[in-house]
């Protein structure tokens, strides 16, 4: 996947096609209703072990290179100091979260609302409080992040409380390094988002470095609707807004049960007019033919609803093919599962294929079920009258 994603999401896109300029944090869009940016300040942010390697590499080489003339500077062991790569020190973590932040406040429009956060050490809200987006508050925001610097711990689930108790905020962007220090995180976000009133807070999530918390930040995205982004590239997203976007969705190892089932739904030898079009529409005109749900709704897109069903399924017509996914408040959460409908010679199957959490044991009641609705719209065979063999028979003379 390219670095950066190329601005990740197809919902990107519109979003793009809709605004000039449009706001994003580490290519992850901004969506309005107010955004809340969560920054561990952490003393590992600061790199100081790598910065100190690279100086240290860097002199070693220096003084290799000063006696090459020596017997020691032509010995093996001083050729190989003098070729050892180097390069400046690296930059540090806390500095280029610095700089997407800067980006992502420059990027906001007038009046969209927005709070900064830090965590190190404790977390702490900067002195702005939330604020409208305007000139004279980007400034200040761009002052007080140009002022930060890294210390102590990684308490995220303070952070992630504040964030959650700031008002006119409609999404969480954190940025962490490590591991939390503090409360349990996920625990956490769970009562937060069941206390909270109205449409669920969005977390989005990103991974700087070798030693964050992968598994958390994947987790903590997939559970809150959000895109977690690991060094620059999206590793995990609840569910993509279109097919062939180019993300991958992740679900965490142990959470998956891979399988692929492919069921005979009919086939043209005996019926004309079987074919993979009619099987494809049938499958999507009602939801429960795509997975076992009670919702009968027309399948749709139930990314764009406000309140959508704990299930969503994103349609490719083209290739006869669906994809369900299970959100946060369904018992299957994480899963995603495919439905392709494919020719096998005269015959018309579905195949699904997909992981996620659970065991796929109504799945059968759901292929019943297209059978019959399928078999239902094919006309019947009119089958040739056998004649009586006495009636062709010469009559007698």
């Amino acid at each position: 996947m390219p670095l950066r994603s190329s601005v990740v999401l197809c919902a990107v896109l519109l979003f793009l096609s809709q605004n000039a300029a449009a706001q994003e944090y580490y290519g992850v869009p901004i969506e309005d209703g107010g955004v809340a940016f969560l920054l561990d300040v952490s003393a590992s942010m600061d790199n100081k072990s790598e910065q100190i390697k690279a100086a240290a590499q860097s002199m070693v080489r220096g003084l290799a290179e000063a006696f090459k003339d020596t017997q020691f500077g032509r010995s093996r062991l001083g050729q190989a100091l003098r070729q050892h790569p180097s390069g400046p020190p690296p930059v540090s973590k806390l500095e280029s979260a610095r700089k997407e932040l800067l980006r992502a406040l420059d990027s906001l429009r007038e009046g969209t609302n927005f709070t900064i956060i830090t965590f190190g050490g404790q977390a702490a809200e900067w002195p702005g409080g939330v604020r409208s987006a305007g000139p004279a508050t980007k400034q200040l925001a761009r002052e007080f992040v140009a002022g930060l610097s890294a210390y102590a711990g990684t308490p995220m689930a303070e952070a992630i409380q504040l964030g959650f108790d700031s008002p006119n905020v409609r999404t969480l962007f954190v940025v962490s390094d490590g591991r939390p220090t503090s409360a349990p995180v996920l625990e956490l976000v769970k009562r937060l988002q069941e206390s909270r009133p109205g449409r669920r807070m969005v977390i989005n999530t990103v991974g700087i470095g070798r030693d964050q918390d992968g598994a958390l930040l994947c987790q903590l995205a997939l559970d809150n609707e959000g895109i977690y982004v690991r060094d620059g590239a999206v590793a995990c997203t609840f569910s993509p807004c279109a097919v062939g976007d180019g993300v991958v969705t992740f679900y965490p190892p142990a959470a998956q049960h891979k399988r692929v089932i492919t069921t005979r739904v009919c086939s043209s030898a005996e019926h004309p007019d079987c074919t993979p079009e009619l099987v494809y529409a049938t499958m999507l005109s009602e939801a429960r033919f795509q997975t076992p749900t009670k919702d009968r709704r027309p399948v749709t897109n139930c990314l764009q609803l406000d309140n959508p069903h704990p299930v969503t399924i994103v349609v490719n017509p083209s290739g006869l093919e669906a994809t369900t996914y299970t959100r946060p408040g369904s018992p299957r959460h994480p899963s995603k599962v495919t439905r392709i409908v494919k020719k096998n010679g005269d015959e018309l199957v579905v195949e699904t294929s997909g992981a996620g959490k659970g065991e796929w044991g109504g799945l059968d009641v759901v292929d019943r079920a297209l059978i019959a609705a399928v078999r239902s719209k094919l006309a019947p065979v009119e089958m040739p009258v056998a004649q009586n063999p006495r009636s062709s028979r010469p009559p007698k003379e």
